[in-house]
């Protein structure tokens, strides 16, 4: 009865992360809003039925307990700042308050107390899928179910978002398309953020197609050592996960995305890297080298010069106009490095860090660095937790390689997807996008569950 219990949190949850780029990849007050409200009826329910099954519980102890408490404290800090001591408000309230010439004004720690409320929301949902799929993922034909989820929704999105490219069309589900338009963007508005989605999927496709190769010992030598084995025989599953690989990287090119290629790029490189890691040959430099060159040339030739010739524009889209928009950034973090200005009101306080020079009279939303953003939102302090817990559960990952005797292949992805968004992140805001985050949060979840090994003498299957 549990199993089946179990099975429907995991369809459940399946499903949130299925619909969460509809549409736009939520990112839309009215779309995350109740794709939080989803997400914590879901954990409800769950919390419920384990209180009389405490066997749902699957995951408990120090890698349960530490990654809740440090999330949870940085959530409890975004909703700090929307109200806090007077002596911690933003220096804006102030001068609201002369402005308006009301003296009892009530002020806070968040330039937009409303927006660093929203963050908060958006990050317990976050923080709920992770520990949902943390839950039941550790049950390794949970996890299985996961991933091959994962690799059939990003495929179907690339399928989309391909016949939207062939047949010409210039909406989105509907809506219209104004920014793009000559590049595969799927259900989202910004190729960037379909690069990482389909990134993520292109790299569980890749992950669960490896685990169909296997190793042997090649006795002929004193100093025995793994040899690769191919599959004995291709099943439908491999040709389907092949398939889906090439659909997902092809739609992958079509977003001329440089940073989701290069991002992409990494992740696979992770979990090949992980395979050969978990079998103690890892490859030579040369042979490294050599590999990159190769997939360098290949990915120049097929993406064409669109995707590395754009010309620099001056509101931040392109790489071009990123070293100016990160200066601002520093500027804004170095006027209140502590406290931030508020979880998610860069928009509202960087107006002020604008001139004629960048931006115009135009809105900037997004840092085009998560990192950065981050810091000046929330404080370098919170920034910093942030980065622990996260370096803290790709670590757990990295162990679990080679700590556990088999289904080793679910924290080699789940590393993957953690170096894939962290290097975009670094130019680029999808991670920020609810669609994205959920999948990024699944992918972690599981694979941080199956890091951890449950005993058990079973040959490893990466």
């Amino acid at each position: 009865m549990l199993n089946y219990v179990e099975r429907l949190f995991v369809i459940m949850l399946i499903a949130c992360v299925a619909f969460a780029p509809l549409p736009l990849g939520s990112n839309r007050p009215v779309s995350w809003s109740l794709l939080s409200l989803f997400i914590a009826g879901l954990l409800c329910v769950w919390a419920l039925t384990a209180a009389f099954r405490p066997t749902l519980f699957r995951l408990s102890g120090p890698p349960a307990v530490i990654p809740v408490i440090g999330w949870m404290l940085i959530v409890g800090w975004m909703l700090l700042q929307t109200t806090g001591p007077e002596f911690m408000w933003h220096p804006l309230w102030s001068t609201t308050s002369v402005a308006l010439n009301e003296p009892d004004i009530r002020g806070a720690i968040a330039v937009s107390p409303s927006d660093a409320a929203t963050a908060a929301m958006r990050l317990l949902c976050y923080g709920a899928i992770f520990w949902l799929a943390a839950q039941t993922g550790r049950e390794p034909e949970n996890a299985a179910i996961y991933l091959y989820a994962i690799v059939v929704i990003g495929t179907v999105y690339a399928l989309y978002g391909l016949i939207a490219e062939l047949s010409g069309g210039d909406t989105i589900v509907g809506i219209e398309q104004r920014a793009y338009q000559d590049s595969l963007t799927s259900t989202f508005v910004n190729r960037n953020s379909f690069a990482t989605f389909a990134g993520l999927a292109a790299v569980a496709a890749f992950g669960m197609l490896a685990r169909t190769f296997h190793t042997e010992s090649d006795t002929r030598s004193d100093r025995p050592r793994p040899v690769i084995r191919p599959p004995s025989r291709f099943g439908l599953s491999s040709v389907l996960l092949a398939t889906a690989l090439a659909i997902l990287l092809l739609a992958l090119l079509l977003t001329k995305s440089r940073a989701g290629l290069f991002s992409t790029g990494a992740g696979l490189a992770v979990v090949a890297w992980a395979w050969f890691y978990r079998r103690g040959r890892l490859p030579g430099l040369p042979v490294l080298a050599g590999g990159a060159v190769i997939a360098t040339v290949l990915v120049l030739f097929a993406a064409g010069g669109g995707t590395f010739e754009r010309k620099a524009e001056v509101d931040g889209e392109s790489l071009g106009g990123r070293p100016w928009l990160f200066q601002r950034t520093f500027s804004a973090i170095a006027d209140e490095p502590l406290t931030g200005h508020g979880g998610g009101s860069f928009e509202s306080y960087f107006q002020s860090y604008k001139n004629a020079d960048f931006g115009g009279v135009y809105a900037i939303s997004k840092a085009h660095n998560s990192y950065l953003e981050f810091a000046a939102d929330a404080g370098i302090p919170a920034l910093i937790l942030l980065l622990v817990l996260y370096a803290g559960v790709l670590l757990a990952c990295f162990r679990g390689i080679r700590a556990r005797q088999q289904d080793a292949g679910y924290p080699g992805i789940a590393l993957a997807a953690g170096a894939l968004v962290g290097l975009h992140a670094l130019v680029d805001f999808s991670v920020q996008i609810p669609a994205v985050a959920c999948l990024f949060a699944l992918l972690l979840g599981v694979g941080y569950s199956q890091a951890f090994p449950t005993g058990g003498g079973r040959h490893n299957r990466l």
